[in-house]
């Protein structure tokens, strides 16, 4: 519980260092990097999954990710830690026939799973338990759940709640609160 009271202090720190990260470009993408692993890294504790999930006790997290930048970062932010006895892991490029296994799928540009075209890949995935997120501006209204995008300086999580609801997932409304929240039939911020 305390972890969470430090979190969002936390989150909003690493996103004033990403924006005065300075001229030097590779080190604002390295701050904003770091930024969006900390958000991603940080999902598993205001999200919940729902309880017919067949993760079982001992099963570790798994957070897959699409994206060469980003998936070292995360790694390092996960290594050693645990949620409620699941280890947190990175999976690198899962393959399509195991993406069932993750929890978090995390699609960077130009990812492709299975040859399939990432609006396919979410479509095939719609129902399942999977928190998608990516830093595309246009990721929720393909279907994503989450896409962390420039906001004036800094990474900001826009949140799909009518993805995240077909799902079952629950997003806790400290991050509902945090974001800027938009819908399929709308595809506007409420």
């Amino acid at each position: 519980m305390g972890f969470r009271l430090w979190l969002a202090p936390l989150i909003a720190v690493l996103a004033v260092l990403a924006h005065a990260a300075g001229p030097d470009p590779d080190a604002t993408t390295f701050a904003e990097n770091d930024v969006k692993a900390a958000f991603i890294y940080n999902f598993v504790h205001f999200v919940r999954w729902p309880d017919t999930t067949t993760h079982k006790p001992g099963d570790p997290f798994r957070y897959c990710v699409l994206d060469d930048t980003l998936a070292p970062l995360l790694a390092k932010a996960l290594a050693g830690e645990s949620v409620d006895g699941h280890a947190l892991i990175v999976m690198r490029q899962p393959e399509l026939r195991n993406v069932h296994e993750c929890q978090i799928l995390y699609l960077g540009e130009q990812a492709t799973l299975g040859g399939l075209s990432q609006t396919e890949l979410l479509r095939r995935i719609a129902s399942q338990p999977i928190l998608t997120v990516s830093d595309q501006s246009n990721f929720t209204a393909r279907g994503g759940m989450i896409a962390l995008i420039r906001k004036r300086g800094r990474i900001h999580p826009v949140i799909n709640t009518d993805a995240t609801d077909r799902t079952e997932l629950r997003v806790s409304a400290k991050l509902l609160n945090l974001a800027t929240l938009v819908r399929d039939s709308k595809g506007a911020a409420q």
